[in-house]
Order: C-alpha cells, then sequence, then structure tokens
C-alpha cells in the first residue's frame, strides 16, 4: 500500500461539524479608523467554538471537572481579506475537525454577507490536568460530539 492509500485510509476517520452565529462588532473592538483590530477576530474565534460545542451540549467546564482535561491552544493563525467594521454584523462559521488524535483543529470563517472578511484556525490538544501531558480524549467526548 503506498502513501496515498494510508492517506485515503486516514482521512476516514477525520470528522467535521461545522456551525454558524452571528455577532454585532462593537465599538471597542475598532480601531481609530473604526475597523475590527487584528487580534480581535481571535475573539470571534472563541465565540464560534463555544457556541459550536454549545449547540453539541458540550461544555469544557463540565469536561475539564469530570476528564480532569484541559484544551490549551497549541497553533493559531488567521488570514484577512477584508476589513470589518464598527456595527457590522458579522458571521462565523466554525467546525471543528478531528481525527481521534489528542490533538483537534478549528477551523473559521468571517463573513460580513456574502464577503469574506477572515479566515483562520486553532489548534487544541487534550493534556491531562495532573501531568500536563497529552492525552486521548474519552469516550464520553467523542460520543457528544458525534451524536
Amino acid at each position: 500500500m503506498d502513501n496515498k492509500d494510508n492517506n485515503k485510509d486516514c482521512n476516514k476517520n477525520i470528522k467535521k461539524i461545522t456551525n454558524r452565529s452571528k455577532i454585532q462588532v462593537r465599538y471597542s473592538e475598532t480601531d481609530k479608523m473604526g475597523v475590527v483590530y487584528h487580534a480581535n477576530y481571535f475573539i470571534y474565534f472563541e465565540t464560534g467554538r463555544s457556541e459550536l460545542l454549545h449547540n453539541k451540549n458540550i461544555f469544557f467546564s463540565d469536561i475539564e471537572k469530570k476528564e480532569k482535561v484541559f484544551f490549551p491552544v497549541i497553533e493559531a493563525n488567521a488570514k484577512f481579506y477584508s476589513p470589518a467594521y464598527y456595527e457590522d454584523i458579522l458571521e462565523i462559521e466554525t467546525s471543528i475537525i478531528y481525527d481521534y488524535s489528542p490533538i483537534f483543529t478549528m477551523e473559521y470563517k468571517v463573513y460580513r454577507g456574502d464577503i469574506l472578511l477572515c479566515t483562520g484556525f486553532t489548534k487544541h490538544i487534550f493534556t491531562s490536568q495532573e501531568t500536563n501531558k497529552p492525552v486521548k480524549p474519552s469516550k464520553t467526548f467523542i460520543d457528544l460530539l458525534y451524536d
């Protein structure tokens, strides 16, 4: 079996779930030009991530308590195409991509109407609260995610 076939088998295990949420740009999120300050997109990403999980009845705080794990961000990226402005209504499309490893990826697209403003991703890793080392997620988490 060549690498192409191995990748095909790996891709069968990758799951992707998508959610959309809306926010309105607040004055405090903009700079002197009325443009959303770039770092605030990571806050928008967090909003999208939380809403995606909450819509699946998954609450990180519950999992942290029950499973004794954390989900730190290990990588983050954003690419900007067009600015957002004060009072714009933005739609955040958030997808979780998970392949049953300790790492999962959240992908984000931020729109104003049909205009794509920003894309990005964050990578998270399941870590033990006791050892701070990577661990595989529990069956409970997987079942909640893919019910």
